[in-house]
């Protein structure tokens, strides 16, 4: 979705404007969708299908962002790693996450956890090739199905349930709503 109504969107109507400032130059929209295609076509002759995760312990930098739309642009999940985190903190996050594979920069700390596939970009560059465009994933139910998941699984009148049954009773709500209000809120509330 998020290369359907952006970066497809910006290469359709203003393919020709900058879409970024970086050391790398200013690649027009049309340029990055074409990069960006090429990135999604290299990791999934690297095996990434939809679904599979990517860690990525990248600068904030256009390799950083170009990953993530081609992560989208495949339906991988993109696992971005802090760069501030310890060795320690980013082998919990990779073990805890369980990616596919890692991307990283040479200047950041190597995690020690064993990964099926891993790419240091900075020293060996993926494969991209600008004349291959795979096929973007675009799946409204998934993502509506990924929202629901993250949010809560619980409608909002289940939510206010659980969290009376879990204080007691509605009076106990009440009276410790009350005591939390200044002397002023509850004269005018006692008033009513």
């Amino acid at each position: 979705m998020i290369h359907a109504h952006s970066l497809g969107r910006a290469a359709h109507y203003y393919g020709e404007r900058t879409a970024l400032a970086s050391g790398a130059g200013r690649p027009t929209f049309r340029e990055l969708h074409d990069r960006v295609a090429g990135i999604a076509a290299a990791l999934g002759r690297h095996g990434f299908r939809a679904g599979d995760r990517l860690a990525m312990l990248l600068p904030n930098e256009h390799d950083y962002l170009e990953l993530v739309y081609a992560c989208a642009w495949l339906g991988v999940i993109a696992v971005p790693v802090n760069i501030r985190l310890s060795e320690t903190e980013i082998d919990h996050l990779i073990a805890d996450a369980s990616p596919r594979g890692l991307i990283r920069h040479s200047s950041l700390p190597a995690p020690t956890v064993t990964l099926p596939w891993q790419l240091v970009l900075d020293q060996e560059p993926l494969d991209a090739q600008i004349d291959c465009h795979p096929e973007a994933i675009y799946d409204p139910e998934a993502i509506l199905a990924l929202a629901r998941g993250q949010l809560t699984e619980l409608t909002a009148g289940q939510a206010r349930s659980e969290r009376l049954r879990s204080m007691g009773s509605a009076e106990t709500f009440q009276v410790q709503q009350a005591s939390t209000r200044s002397p002023t809120d509850r004269r005018q509330t006692s008033a009513d």
